[in-house]
């Protein structure tokens, strides 16, 4: 594996998981409703089940994570603009295990396994610590996707930052 290459300007990242969801939050409780219509009888939708207009109302605020098993890994496909705008940076294309110093990686593998262990919705919320800078404070739905029905191999995610 390539060696780590950390965003320098993150200094910290904490995640709780929320197991009551965000009801007072539109843009993930819709989302989630959107992720359950996509399912339909099923456990998991798949990616072939949204199309781009679908997720009009989120774009900005979704990312796409790819899931390998064996070894577990996680790539960010797709960073939607608002959240690299709020984070400064997009790392679209890149494996966690190139970017992320030791503790932020276990943190990212450690929430995001959640869903693709349960292969359901797992919410979080956390706060980011940038050097220099403020926290950001934000909440999150990790919807798991499949194309077999059974084995997880993307993550949709809602994220929704509190006003700066």
């Amino acid at each position: 594996m390539p060696r780590p290459l950390p965003f320098r300007d993150t200094y910290r990242l904490r995640l709780r998981e929320a197991p009551d969801g965000f009801p007072d939050a539109p843009a993930i409780v819709s989302l989630l409703a959107l992720w359950q219509d996509k399912r339909g009888d099923r456990r998991m939708p798949s990616r072939d089940d949204f199309a781009v207009e679908d997720l009009r109302l989120w774009l900005g605020y979704v990312s796409l994570v790819d899931v390998t098993a064996e070894p577990r890994r996680f790539r960010w496909r797709l960073i939607g603009s608002g959240i690299a705008r709020q984070l400064g940076r997009d790392a679209t294309g890149r494996w966690f295990d190139e970017l992320y110093d030791k503790e932020m990686l276990e943190g990212y593998v450690g929430a995001y396994s959640k869903a693709v262990e349960r292969r359901q919705p797992v919410y979080h919320e956390g706060d980011l610590e940038f050097v220099g800078k403020e926290f950001r404070h934000f909440r999150s739905v990790h919807l798991p996707l499949s194309d077999d029905g059974e084995a997880v191999n993307m993550l949709l995610l809602g994220l929704d930052f509190d006003p700066v």
